[in-house]
């Protein structure tokens, strides 16, 4: 009979839940146990999810001296990432742990001491390594197939109410996840890393907040406001509600009702970022929050040829200096989960590495990378520097 991993769903937001429904469709795992603090929460998403009969726990103390768990996907929010993951790892336990890995390097490396110390498998959520455009953009330039890579240009398209969500979100204070850029675009930094595939030396970025601002505010909580067809009206995108919570009046129990303009946050609404690496590529990241089409797009220019990517066409081309030839990919993803079909990849791989023993594909290395450079890029901005990264600060 097939081993089936025993596993724990850890916070059962929006994230929590898709990884919940995964496993419980997965041939090699068995969800065992979820951990919500509200047990509203926890009731209503198992019985949407038909799970009522696997045990809930409210707090990760209860979980791991009650649950019966191999691995966990923790899903928390950032700033909660490190003690859990530290609490799971001592306890013996694997880990799938939610991007960013944590929002400073110091609380990454505690973690990777842990995991180290405990002998415990641990996977960042940097499920974008398995989008078929950045698997493939990540393989042709390795390979050498642009010549010597020298400039990468990347973007992320936020959709309108997806930006939006970031500002009456916990993400609205930076001192919850490190910065915009480190809670929401760690995936991109991940991803230009490993196409410099060097570390990086030194960054700099300009962001602020100039369309979000307070002035704009007429009242705290949508759902007090008569503005029927204010653009940014919350009707629920990218939370997962019970229904008790979305019945609750806002100033008690719908903090997601916040209006965006709110004077309660320090994030950014636009910002760029520039980073050079140890191997002498150049980088350059823009943050957009108002895009009609959602996607990620990235440029890579080598000596020999430069690549386009968009994650929305799903296609990659590649303009060849030498021979003046185009060539198109075509990178469509082969399920429909989230992220464009990398979530369910990424899962399996997780799973697989626990059970055949093997290591995870994207490890501790890839997190505490993503977060150093996402601190530097931070710094740079609120301190209007260029600043320097040094090699101690990957070493853990």
């Amino acid at each position: 009979m097939q081993k089936k991993l025993k596993m724990a769903v850890i916070g059962f937001g929006q994230r929590g839940y898709c990884f919940a429904e995964m496993i419980k469709k997965h041939p090699r795992a068995e969800l065992t146990a979820i951990c919500e603090k509200s047990a509203d929460r926890a009731e209503c998403f198992a019985r949407e999810l038909d799970i009522t009969d696997i045990p809930s726990f409210d707090s990760v103390e209860e979980l791991i001296a009650k649950g019966d768990f191999e691995a966990a996907v923790i899903t928390l929010p950032d700033w909660l990432h490190h003690d859990c993951a530290i609490a799971c790892c001592r306890a013996g336990r694997h880990i799938m742990l939610e991007k960013p890995m944590a929002p400073t390097a110091e609380e990454c490396r505690d973690i990777i001491r842990s995991v180290q110390g405990n002998k415990c498998q641990l996977q960042i959520g940097f499920v974008l390594r398995h989008h078929p455009v950045f698997r493939k953009v990540i393989e042709i330039t390795r390979s050498g197939g642009l010549g010597q890579v020298l400039n990468i240009t990347s973007t992320e398209h936020i959709g309108v109410m997806h930006g939006a969500s970031y500002m009456r979100r916990w993400h609205r204070k930076s001192a919850n996840s490190g910065g915009f850029i480190l809670a929401k675009c760690s995936h991109d930094i991940d991803i230009i890393s490993a196409v410099a595939n060097s570390p990086a030396v030194k960054v700099a970025s300009f962001g602020s907040t100039d369309f979000f601002t307070p002035d704009k505010q007429k009242y705290q909580y949508c759902s007090l406001c008569p503005d029927e067809n204010c653009r940014f009206r919350f009707k629920g995108e990218m939370v997962r509600m019970s229904e008790t919570e979305k019945a609750a009046p806002s100033a008690q129990a719908k903090p997601f009702d916040l209006c965006v303009y709110n004077d309660d946050k320090d994030v950014v609404d636009h910002q760029v970022a520039l980073i050079d690496f140890a191997n002498g590529v150049k980088a350059t990241f823009t943050l957009n929050l108002f895009a009609a089409v959602p996607k990620r797009t990235i440029c890579v220019a080598g000596t020999e040829a430069i690549l386009y990517a968009d994650t929305a066409d799903e296609f990659i081309t590649i303009h060849n200096s030498l021979t003046g030839e185009t060539q198109k990919i075509d990178c469509k993803s082969e399920n429909a989960s989230g992220h464009g079909g990398s979530d369910e990849v990424f899962l399996s791989d997780f799973i697989d590495s626990i059970i055949e023993d093997l290591p995870p594909k994207i490890d501790f290395k890839a997190g505490l990378s993503s977060t150093v450079i996402g601190n530097a890029i931070e710094k740079a901005r609120l301190t209007g520097s260029v600043v320097e990264i040094p090699p101690e600060d990957y070493r853990w």
